[in-house]
């Protein structure tokens, strides 16, 4: 599974693997210490960063977080990538705000019936899901929540959580609020 809103695959690889360099080396970050903290293979960072690895959407998160970033800073630039997919959850970034508090992030998701185990996100990291269509079993992996079209479940990102479509595929919006 992997970042996609254009046909070509590999200049998509090549313009999220620019943008994972980019902001590795603005954050004065080497290539060893984001394989530790990100808990991926140095390998694998570097296909990455040369356009020859498509990430998956868990491998942006674990890249955003070891960096302290939020997730649009790696799918939203210049390049125009705003769409990555992980294994139950394809995501489309709809906009992006950024105030003194924080960042603001809101996602369009479709969540097919896979679980799909997030890991934890930075700290205060605060996930809005607003089902629009279908049911989703959503939060926290120890106490994930069922929610039906046209109801929100709120929870803090900072643990391991769970995203699965409930009898079939669900859409919904997703807000992601990240503290300064």
């Amino acid at each position: 599974m992997s970042t996609s809103s254009a046909p070509d695959g590999r200049a998509l690889a090549a313009a999220v693997g620019t943008r994972i360099r980019t902001l590795r080396t603005r954050a004065g970050v080497g290539l060893t210490t984001l394989a530790a903290d990100s808990g991926l293979g140095k390998g694998t960072l570097s296909e990455l960063e040369n356009g020859r690895r498509n990430p998956t959407l868990d491998t942006l998160f674990a890249i955003a977080t070891a960096l302290s970033i939020p997730l649009s800073d790696l799918l939203f630039g210049d390049d125009g990538v705003a769409e990555a997919h992980g294994d139950s959850v394809a995501a489309t970034l709809l906009g992006r705000w950024e105030d003194p508090e924080g960042v603001t992030e809101v996602y369009r998701l479709t969540i097919h019936e896979r679980v799909q185990v997030s890991q934890p996100h930075s700290p205060g990291v605060r996930e809005v899901l607003t089902v629009v269509t279908g049911t989703a079993e959503v939060g926290p992996a120890d106490a994930p929540v069922t929610v039906s079209a046209a109801g929100t479940h709120t929870f803090i990102a900072e643990t391991e959580h769970v995203y699965r479509g409930v009898g079939g595929s669900a859409t919904a919006v997703l807000t992601m609020r990240y503290p300064r």
